[in-house]
Formats: structure tokens, sequence, C-alpha cells
């Protein structure tokens, strides 16, 4: 099965918030360090960025998740600045 990137976010909690997201929705994910070339994990530890990869034939899906997951959040965040 082919594995296609769809995001890369800066710390390992986010990508974890989306991972469950995708998951509920059915989508498989992996997650993988982008700093793999400088080290990985054993060098950044969680503090590196990470990759969020998908199934090919499943990413336009994972892109219609992430990009509700993100709206929400972004629109979340307008409503505090309101307060």
């Amino acid at each position: 099965m082919k594995y296609r990137s769809i995001i890369t976010v800066s710390h390992r909690m986010e990508a974890e918030l989306i991972k469950g997201h995708l998951e509920a929705e059915g989508v498989l994910v992996l997650l993988r360090p982008s700093t793999e070339p400088y080290g990985g994990e054993a060098f950044f530890g969680d503090a590196g960025p990470l990759e969020i990869l998908v199934p090919e034939d499943q990413a336009e899906r994972a892109s219609s998740v992430i990009n509700d997951v993100l709206g929400a959040t972004s629109e979340d965040e307008d409503d505090h600045a309101e307060i």
C-alpha cells in the first residue's frame, strides 16, 4: 500500500489530535518525523515536526477531514477573541 504525506504539523500533540479525527472517520494514519534525514526522534524527541501519511486512496477524504478540523479550530479561536 502506498502512502502519501498530506500535511506536516509542528509537534506530536497536533499530529495525534489530527490522527484521532482521521481514524474516527475510518482513515488509516501513519506519523513520520519530518526530521528523519537529520536524526529523527532520536535527536529531536517529540519536539520536531511530523508528517501525517495516509493511503493514497484515502488522501482526498483525509484532506477533507483535516480542512474541517482546522477550519473548526480557526473559527473557535475567532469566537474566543471576541470575548
